[in-house]
């Protein structure tokens, strides 16, 4: 092997050896940056911990206030609900189909006068 092919020198991205303090500070930085990145995922992890937690927490009383309101239902299903019998009147939905019909032809009137 020649001595070319042993000794490989790193090179900067414009093709400039690099020599060895500005290597050890690369390597440093780089170090720094993989340490100031860990801590701010290691922050990332600990706010989704508590997050977790409080979601967690918030289900749960959601849950117990879905079982209180399911027992006093299941007490007050004997009683009849007024408004679950009575729905809208026909007559409101007929009228309410006649106003649209009209509000449809008078835009289509003013559409074609143009």
């Amino acid at each position: 092997m020649s001595e070319e092919e042993e000794w490989k020198e790193p090179y900067e991205d414009n093709g400039v050896t690099l020599g060895p303090e500005e290597i050890l500070r690369r390597e440093i930085e780089k170090s720094k940056n993989l340490k100031v990145e860990r801590l701010q995922l290691k922050d990332d992890i600990e706010k989704l911990r508590a997050e977790n937690n409080r979601l967690t927490q918030k289900n749960q009383t959601l849950e117990d206030e879905i079982k209180t309101a399911r027992s006093t239902s299941d007490k007050d299903a004997t009683l009849p609900h007024p408004e679950s019998l009575s729905g809208p009147s026909p007559q409101w939905s007929v009228f309410l189909l006649i106003f649209n019909i009209c509000a449809l032809g008078i835009l289509i009137y003013f559409l074609l006068q143009k």
